[in-house]
């Protein structure tokens, strides 16, 4: 026998289930299921992470992950036929019924069915795709438009994460939406359950979700796509991946672009402010940052389920999820978390992935973080952290190119603090092709800046080394200015970065690099 007993907390609900098993052993399980920004209402289920465009191709189940599908029994061997007597004693026994794989289902579709002439009477319509049947009172042309940007996110689920195991029926998996504008029309109808505890923007419970209709186009879209996929990640039973990496996922997939050709992006940058209105995780962050409130890739993976009642959250577990899985060197390690959401090894396997390059992803977490803009270009900003040799009177001076269209790179050279140094670059490069060409040299151009310098004035950061003074917290944060040339005295021991001053969503258009020769002074060498 099984009790269930429910606590409610501000924006939550704590569901107490014992057993006679449990209560004989002393035990008891607390499932904590709580609004996560979009108030997530039941134990359910998440998967795993690839795709970034999808358009028109065929739906199929690609990539398939060991816990999202049925388990097949081992093929039979074939034998030789003959009229040898055998001894039955000495016969291998045969399996019995126990020792079988048992087939694997998702459960089964418990949803209400519902008279929609008489919803449809009352002003609530039906717009049906093949994934989603969604029930609004909002005006028709918009409410046509999003059942079909179900079925094609669905496609990105299957690639990403696998497809979910067959049920015993053999239909195809749907979901349920309501969009509501009206809530007491759709409470009277009898559409919202009366323990479906309040939810200020969506919710979800098994296959089926509850949203608030959205003054903006795009954050509509955005809001279905999220609790969609939290329906998908979590229907099979068994998820216990931390919520970061649920809510996460549900934002960065939500993150998408409707193409000229009617197409759907989904997992993207967001690129302005004006074509993801009402989303605003890219302001949170910087200002949590500004703020002194910044999180640690080991404090955003400790966060608790009860922080998730405030915004800020669901930002940061949008942007690790980014960061990890748009990184030209995370992203495939990353995407293998998906199959390890079933059972306890999230946790185990997220640290197996990236315990052995923790510092330089730590590093590179806290440059995203500084330099996060809309449309900022994860693999042109990615760095290749070469630590550098100190330069001597064998090697007095070392000569290096620096190209403009990527971020931070490696200068070869260890600059040693306290010891001065002359920089000297050369070289003309490309910023921009429209509307014209922006060709800059090493100084910089003055009539447009970025983070306060002229745009293509040559920059420097230091990256202490391990075994160096100088601590984490200094590496790479500090932006010294060089320009066309600078002696420069180190402030501490570290490799010396360079790039060439550019908005991080604008390197995509530059062209050419320069050339930076490091030397010590003729005294010093």
């Amino acid at each position: 026998m099984t009790a269930i007993s429910r606590t409610r907390f501000p924006g939550c609900e704590v569901t107490l289930v014992t057993s006679d098993f449990c209560r004989s052993r002393g035990i008891a399980a607390a499932l904590i299921i709580l609004m996560l920004g979009c108030n997530r209402t039941a134990p359910t289920t998440p998967p795993s992470p690839p795709s970034q465009r999808i358009a028109k191709q065929a739906e199929s189940p690609q990539n398939p992950t060991v816990n999202r599908q049925a388990t097949q029994p081992p093929a039979a061997k074939a034998t030789s036929v003959g009229t040898t007597e055998t001894d039955p004693a000495t016969e291998p026994a045969a399996p019995t019924a126990a020792s079988k794989p048992q087939p694997v289902h998702r459960p089964d579709d418990q949803r209400l069915k519902h008279d929609d002439r008489r919803l449809a009477e009352a002003g609530i319509r039906l717009y049906e795709s093949k994934r989603l049947k969604l029930y609004t009172d909002i005006d028709a042309q918009a409410a046509r438009a999003l059942p079909p940007v179900i079925d094609a996110v669905y496609l990105a689920w299957v690639e990403y994460f696998g497809a979910l195991p067959p049920d015993r029926a053999g239909s195809e998996f749907q979901m349920t939406g309501y969009l509501i504008r009206d809530e007491a029309l759709f409470r009277e109808a009898g559409l919202v359950p009366e323990d479906l505890p309040m939810f200020e923007h969506g919710r979800h419970r098994r296959n089926e979700f509850w949203m608030r209709e959205q003054q903006y186009d795009y954050f509509r879209r955005h809001l279905l796509i999220h609790e969609a996929t939290h329906c998908f990640m979590t229907f099979m039973p068994g998820v216990d991946a931390p919520v970061w990496y649920i809510e996460g996922m549900a934002e960065y997939f939500a993150t998408h672009h409707i193409e000229p050709d009617g197409s759907v992006s989904f997992r993207v940058m967001p690129t302005s402010p004006e074509a993801f209105a009402g989303w605003g995780r890219i302001k949170g962050i910087r200002d949590e940052y500004v703020a002194n409130k910044g999180k640690s890739i080991r404090n955003l993976i400790a966060m608790r389920p009860t922080e998730f009642l405030k915004p800020e959250p669901y930002a940061w577990s949008w942007a690790l999820c980014q960061f990890l899985d748009a990184h030209p060197r995370y992203r495939e390690r990353f995407r293998k978390l998906g199959g390890h959401t079933q059972g306890r090894a999230f946790q185990r396997e997220f640290e197996v992935a990236f315990d052995d390059d923790s510092r330089d992803l730590n590093t590179e977490w806290l440059q995203f973080v500084i330099n996060l803009q809309y449309g900022y270009e994860a693999t042109r900003a990615a760095i290749d952290f070469q630590p550098g040799q100190p330069l001597t009177t064998d090697r007095p001076s070392h000569r290096l190119d620096i190209a403009a269209d990527r971020g931070w790179q490696s200068s070869g050279v260890l600059l040693e603090a306290g010891q001065t140094y002359e920089i000297a670059a050369s070289g003309r490069f490309t910023l921009a092709d429209r509307p014209k060409p922006w060709e800059s040299e090493p100084q910089g151009i003055t009539f447009r800046y970025f983070d306060r310098r002229p745009l293509g004035l040559l920059v420097g950061c230091l990256r202490t080394e391990e075994g160096n003074a100088g601590g984490d917290n200094d590496s790479m944060v500090k932006v010294i200015e060089i320009g066309r040339s600078r002696s420069l005295e180190a402030p501490l021991t570290g490799t010396l970065y360079l790039r060439l001053n550019d908005a991080w969503n604008s390197l995509g258009d530059n062209r050419g690099r320069v050339s930076v020769e490091i030397g010590r002074p003729r005294s010093a060498k």
